[in-house]
């Protein structure tokens, strides 16, 4: 009489741990597998999809800042310049608004800022006018400012609370948005 039996080795089976992956038997005869090449090409065609929509659209990075990039503006002309603010204590809640050269400081030049204005308050915000050479700041009130005077042209406040943002409008060029209290406004000037 013959007996035939099935003998497997525990070690090719079972896992050490439940961390390990568990062991599946394999048969790779291709006649037990008909569809093992369109699989295949299934396969790597989902590949190549998943690998573009997780493909990193990296263009470039932002250096001269040692903290965390806070905030971003581009600019109104030129679709190539793009700028950053970072919390590093460069720009900091000093009362002061600085104008810089748009161009980087040349090999050995001191970056030093073409022109400082001295405010009365914090500023939160800060906007510069689409067409004129005027900006608006804003913190517990908006100052409307010409670029070449050390002084405010005027001052706006809205009784005790703080004005986070301030913004010009692209269209109606002589209105701007300000931003306290999670309420907007459209203010003419």
């Amino acid at each position: 009489m013959k007996v035939k039996m099935l003998s497997r080795n525990p070690d090719h089976y079972v896992r050490e741990t439940k961390l390990d992956l568990q062991r599946v038997p394999r048969n790779y005869d291709p006649a037990l597998h008909p569809f093992e090449v369109p699989r295949e090409y299934t396969r790597a065609l989902n590949a190549v999809k998943l690998e573009r929509v997780f493909a990193k659209p990296f263009l470039t990075s932002l250096d001269g800042h040692r903290d965390g990039v806070n905030c971003m503006a581009k600019h109104p002309k030129s679709l190539s310049t793009v700028l950053s603010g970072a919390c590093d204590g460069e720009v900091g809640d000093d009362k002061t608004v600085k104008q810089w050269k748009m161009d980087g400081p040349e090999y050995g030049e001191e970056e030093e800022p073409l022109h400082t204005i001295l405010g009365k308050t914090v500023y939160t915000g800060i906007d510069h006018h689409w067409k004129k050479d005027i900006f608006a700041t804003c913190g517990q009130q908006v100052d409307i400012w010409d670029e070449q005077r050390t002084s405010p042209i005027c001052s706006m406040t809205w009784g005790l609370d703080s004005i986070s943002s301030v913004k010009f409008n692209p269209i109606e060029v002589m209105f701007f948005l300000i931003l306290y209290s999670k309420l907007s406004v459209n203010i003419a000037y």
